[in-house]
């Protein structure tokens, strides 16, 4: 038997660490690399996991009628801002429902390429509501922000009962919110220039370009307004069928552009058009058919109620994405986190406000 020297030994030793040592840093590096390339990846998970829908035969650019029906929908939709999608997700999980029966529908889009962004499919598939089913839906292929909107919901029937709330990842959300929702389809619903309400909150500015503060009086709990909060949009149900298919007709006649006059929002969709991004603004088409139908959107008006700066049904964190490019403020307001039952104390004859924010009697 031959024995080595311990110096031998000890060489040996370590040669055999530095090996492993390098073999492990190799790993690594690959599995970085992968994961870079993996933050956008096609038709299923690196671990297999598939796409989950509700009805197989869904297809990108057709408005989708659910199996069940429920007093309240909450629409999500998202593509590729996983952290902002989680901030939402934990106020709707707040979310004071009073009993009534919810889903969560969290809808991601793919890019052109038909890639889904992994870290947001996996955080969506990871949360659990705790007031209601969750369902994630992954679009078949780029939907853009029109088809997010447009076609994540669309009510069983004219007369469904059933409210749906669609809300973009950025925004977070008052506990409160969806009582406030129920209480506004309850008392105007039936009015037939009622489109829906929004949670629009912290900034409420008129569009015919002097963008004044939409203001009422500290008695009047609510208002009407020409233009669309997304800031979100709970529509009124019949409405949203009509504008479903009203858009789906008009959109495909190239000479049609959606120009309502004297408003900025026509202003700036010109110029995405002349810049070829006019598939970034779908809210032109609904202001236009509202201005056709001649129908008002309902705000809250909370915070001169309360006179303070906490009392936000909704805020939004203007996170960057498709029209922001740096990260905006999120502070100039709180979230409403007390009840008095005064807030759902609506006038049956409610103000309804101009473009520029006066009171007018109608469209």
């Amino acid at each position: 038997m031959v024995w080595l020297k311990p110096k031998f030994v000890i060489a040996f030793l370590i040669f055999v660490v530095s090996l492993c040592f390098l073999a492990y840093v190799y790993q690594r590096t690959g599995d970085q690399s992968e994961e870079a390339e993996a933050q956008f990846v096609t038709g299923k998970h690196r671990n297999g996991a598939k796409s989950e829908q509700t009805r197989a035969e869904y297809v990108t650019g057709k408005p989708y009628v659910y199996d069940d029906e429920v007093d309240f929908r909450v629409i999500v939709i998202t593509y590729n801002r996983d952290q902002s999608l989680m901030k939402l997700l934990r106020t709707i999980d707040e979310l004071e429902l009073d009993g009534d029966t919810a889903a969560l529908e969290i809808w991601i889009d793919v890019n052109k390429e038909g890639l889904f962004h992994n870290k947001t499919v996996s955080e969506a598939r990871s949360f659990r509501w705790k007031k209601g089913p969750t369902r994630v839906h992954i679009q078949t292929s780029h939907a853009g922000i029109y088809g997010q909107w447009i076609d994540t919901w669309r009510p069983r029937d004219r007369d469904s009962k059933e409210l749906a709330l669609i809300l973009e990842d950025d925004i977070s959300l008052s506990k409160y919110a969806y009582r406030w929702i129920k209480a506004v389809h309850r008392t105007y619903g039936s009015y037939p220039d009622f489109a829906g309400s929004s949670l629009t909150s912290d900034e409420q500015k008129s569009h015919d370009g002097s963008f004044r503060v939409l203001h009422r009086p500290k008695n009047e709990t609510v208002f009407m307004y020409k233009c669309i909060g997304t800031w979100g949009f709970s529509p009124r149900t019949s409405m949203w069928a009509d504008f479903q298919d009203w858009y789906h007709e008009h959109s495909t006649k190239k000479d049609f552009h959606p120009y309502v006059p004297k408003i900025v929002t026509t202003e700036w969709y010109k110029s995405f058009e002349a810049s070829g991004k006019a598939d970034s603004m779908w809210e032109q088409w609904f202001i236009y058919y509202a201005y056709k139908e001649k129908l008002f959107t309902v705000y809250n008006n909370l915070k001169t109620v309360n006179g303070d700066d906490k009392s936000c049904l909704c805020i939004n964190r203007r996170e960057v994405g498709l029209h922001v490019g740096s990260k905006g403020r999120e502070d100039y307001c709180s979230l409403l986190d007390t009840w008095k039952d005064e807030f759902v104390s609506f006038p049956d004859r409610i103000t309804r406000l101009d473009w520029n924010g006066d009171a007018v009697e109608k469209y």
